[in-house]
């Protein structure tokens, strides 16, 4: 994790991003114990973060930054995940995804394209050390054996 972190966030720097502990974040939340729960919370986080940053540019830019602003848009983005017949981990992904977009793209006009990029910038560092790790551990089984 460690590893992951430090790589994702100075690849997301090198692309250009302003916003690069959001690669991190991904590497931290995706990287599970196993290459195939890496790719499948990869995929929910993926679809989440589209819903929520598509959501929050559409409409949230047309909304002034409040309480009652986010809790409408969050209400509607879990609606139609919920309606759409994700995965409750996808409904999370979209809340939060509304909630920083909707904030942070009013001040930096470019977080919701960081927060894509940064997210599967930290999605492939995930997926990659998973599958050095499968490698290795395929490796010490057959040396063993």
């Amino acid at each position: 994790m460690a590893i992951g972190s430090t790589l994702s966030w100075e690849l997301a720097k090198l692309l250009g991003s302003d916003h690069p502990y959001l690669a991190p974040i991904s590497v931290i939340l995706c990287l599970q114990s196993t290459f195939h729960k890496t790719v499948q919370i990869s995929i929910q986080r993926i679809i989440g973060t589209i819903i929520g940053i598509f959501f929050t540019v559409l409409i949230g830019s047309h909304m002034s930054v409040n309480g009652w602003s986010l809790g409408l848009l969050i209400l509607i983005g879990c609606f139609i995940t919920k309606w759409l017949h994700f995965k409750k981990v996808v409904l999370h992904q979209v809340a939060l995804t509304i909630l920083f977009v909707f904030v942070f793209e009013h001040q930096t006009k470019h977080y919701a394209r960081d927060r894509m990029t940064d997210t599967v910038v930290g999605i492939i560092i995930a997926s990659l050390i998973q599958l050095v790790w499968f490698h290795l551990l395929l490796r010490g089984k057959q040396q063993n054996s």
